[in-house]
């Protein structure tokens, strides 16, 4: 009996011997652990104090330092290019209707905005080209009348929803395209105004290769043209499809857009567009493509085009087609002649007052 007490408690201490273990075998892996992380810590911490003591050497080094200055030469406060101011004025769609709830809210369109909006584009034009007066010579302003100015009754909801009949709607932007144009004119030595039909503003239901004598917008521009007083400005009304206007040798394409198919593919409209730049090239070369058409402003240097926006902006057949939101804006650019390219190309935007248009 004596000795299985003794056993036991033999096995009771060696049970206890190894907990014991355990548990200070437990411990120092912590505290290794524990040491390893703070080691590694240190080590980073003198990294970084090497780091920012060689930032404090690098700045104390340029202490001293004394400015330079150099004032303007003659040649460099008085040379300045003479160069071009493109507007592009398309897709206005002036008598188009959009109401806020076919466009989830982003986006109103009726006469009353579309007035707003031109008012809008000839502040920021003015300015804009205050602006690029200070950099370059810019003498000729042209002016590009691009087609979509109405949005006419090809489509069933224009008939219904169009503030305007084909006709009227034709006489209210050409009474305001004829007050922008007289005043730019007033503020440049050279006008030219360069024109292109769009696919809206026609008379036959289905487009026809014969678009200037089905449309709208070509008889206004005509018209115009006949009743032009100003000896500053000079008409270049396309007869075909595309229109080439020479500045100075640099040559500007003119084309409404609807030319050019496009149906959604990655890249939008930049690889079909430049099939067709190359297409048109291979019979005359142009060095700039400017067009409107699809409500999206693009420029590319390499692609040579600048792609107008629109004054409409987002509306149901937007949304119906999936397009992506761009808000109203119409584009601008500036040729300089003494580098022979486009130097700038902005949008001129011209919805400060959408939040209030929106009701």
């Amino acid at each position: 009996m004596a000795g299985q007490k003794a056993r036991l408690t033999d096995e009771i201490e060696a049970s206890l011997n190894a907990d014991a273990m355990l548990l200070h075998d437990a411990e120092l892996a912590r505290l290794r652990a524990e040491a390893a992380s703070l080691r590694s810590r240190y080590k980073a911490a003198l990294s970084q104090i090497d780091r920012e003591r060689e930032r404090a050497d690098a700045l104390l080094s340029l202490r001293g330092l004394k400015a330079t200055s150099q004032p303007l030469t003659k040649s460099v406060k008085g040379a300045k290019h003479d160069a071009t101011m493109v507007v592009l004025l398309s897709d206005i769609h002036c008598e188009e209707t959009v109401r806020p709830e076919t466009v989830n809210g982003r986006n109103s369109y009726d006469l009353d905005v579309c007035q707003r909006r031109l008012d809008e584009l000839q502040e920021r034009f003015f300015t804009m080209l205050d602006h690029e007066r200070q950099l370059v010579k810019i003498e000729r302003v042209v002016l590009w009348f691009g087609g979509d100015l109405i949005s006419g009754m090809i489509h069933p909801e224009l008939a219904e929803e169009n503030s305007l009949h084909p006709l009227a709607a034709v006489r209210w932007i050409g009474e305001r395209l004829r007050g922008f144009l007289d005043t730019v004119a007033d503020n440049a030595k050279e006008i030219v105004v360069a024109t292109s039909c769009g696919n809206h503003g026609r008379t036959t239901e289905k487009l026809r290769t014969n678009e200037t004598d089905t449309s709208y917008e070509h008889h206004l521009y005509l018209t115009m043209r006949a009743a032009e007083t100003r000896r500053n400005v000079r008409w270049q009304i396309g007869e075909g499809h595309l229109n080439y206007l020479d500045l100075d040798g640099f040559r500007i394409r003119f084309c409404h857009g609807h030319a050019v198919r496009y149906q959604g593919g990655i890249g939008g409209i930049h690889v079909p567009l430049n099939k067709a730049i190359a297409a048109w090239d291979a019979t005359e070369r142009a060095d700039l493509t400017c067009l409107g058409h699809w409500h999206q402003f693009s420029w590319s240097r390499a692609g040579r085009y600048v792609s107008n926006g629109s004054m409409i902006g987002h509306s149901a057949y937007s949304v119906r087609i999936k397009a992506t939101y761009e808000p109203p804006c119409q584009a601008a650019i500036v040729i300089d002649h003494g580098r022979k390219e486009v130097t700038r190309a902005y949008p001129l935007f011209c919805d400060r007052d959408l939040r209030q248009e929106i009701k």
